[in-house]
């Protein structure tokens, strides 16, 4: 057999097995957008614990979509490595609709800190952006600080020993908690968690001084007396806590760190897919029932749809970095 006889079979068996991956794909694909889900189910992946601020609107946005499409809408957490395992499960999952991702802030701060296998603007299409959430940072409510003053004249006294938990590097929590230690001019031990909800528990037991945590995650234990709200880390205060201070009023102008919350899907979804979910999901997130999931955790509504979120992307991992910069943030 000749050289070029040998090359023309192996180019030949290249096509094809490039044929075949692209019929599979598009196998799994409604041929008309118009039919998905086509009474698949739809898992949307959370990655962070169940009770943080991403898997409760998720849950809300899947029981919306359900009921709506008469498909499975199922909730997946996959928590762990500060979001990035339940972002890379759906970076590489099939980019057909099935598989979305519920996520917050972290999902642009993660690679700014440690090197994750994802890129997280080019491995995803926005579907929408749904909530905002608040941070509070607080302490048990039997803590020696009574304030954010105390906090800090502690820290002052006390450098690296004062102790604040976050749910993990690199996720909005710790941002928060290195703008303000930075702002403040103090130095704090930082201890990363997998989950939000255990960061809260730890706190209000005393297990850490300082809890920089989600709304949604420390408002069942404030509200319950377990722990004591010293600020708020938006530029407003929150309509859940309307009498605890921002930080921003407490001397610190200018400080503010929110986390959003998106819905995202793996990149290459066909675009007629991705409008379809953004359109549901939007519709969802300004449903009266959304509305009042976010008053009751202390969430925003704060909506984007899919062009919108795509197009605001490069601008949120940059306002990230800048942040990362300023406050010397990086892996522990």
């Amino acid at each position: 057999m000749t050289t070029a006889m040998t090359t023309a079979m192996t180019f030949t068996c290249k096509l094809a097995g490039v044929a075949a991956l692209v019929a599979a794909v598009a196998s799994s694909i409604p041929a008309n957008a118009a039919d998905f889900p086509d009474g698949k189910p739809i898992k949307i992946v959370v990655a962070t614990g169940v009770g943080s601020g991403s898997d409760l609107t998720s849950r809300q946005i899947a029981a919306g979509l359900a009921k709506d499409w008469g498909s499975p809408v199922i909730v997946d957490n996959k928590a762990g490595a500060g979001g990035v395992i339940g972002t890379d499960f759906v970076a590489k999952a099939a980019p057909d609709g099935y598989t979305l991702l519920g996520t917050y802030a972290q999902h642009y701060t993660n690679q700014l800190v440690q090197k994750t296998p994802y890129d997280a603007v080019k491995d995803f299409e926005p579907i929408a952006r749904i909530a905002n959430s608040a941070l509070v940072i607080s302490v048990a409510t039997d803590s020696p600080y009574k304030s954010l003053k105390d906090v800090i004249e502690a820290a002052k006294k006390k450098p690296g020993v004062i102790s604040y938990g976050s749910s993990g590097n690199g996720t909005t929590s710790h941002m928060a908690a290195a703008l303000f230690a930075s702002m403040a001019g103090v130095s704090l031990n930082h201890v990363p968690y997998k989950a939000p909800g255990q960061v809260a528990l730890d706190a209000a037991a005393g297990q850490i001084d300082l809890s920089f945590n989600g709304m949604s995650s420390v408002l069942p234990l404030i509200k319950g007396g377990r722990l004591r709200p010293l600020a708020v880390t938006t530029a407003q205060r929150s309509q859940s806590l309307p009498d605890v201070p921002t930080v921003a009023e407490l001397g610190f102008a200018g400080y503010e760190a929110a986390s959003p919350i998106w819905i995202f899907a793996p990149r290459g979804t066909p675009q007629p897919i991705v409008d379809k979910l953004s359109g549901a999901v939007v519709q969802q997130a300004q449903s009266p029932a959304f509305k009042e999931l976010c008053i009751t955790q202390g969430l925003e509504v704060d909506v984007q749809n899919a062009a919108a979120a795509k197009a605001a992307g490069p601008g949120e991992m940059e306002k990230w970095r800048k942040l990362m910069k300023s406050t010397g943030a990086k892996a522990e």
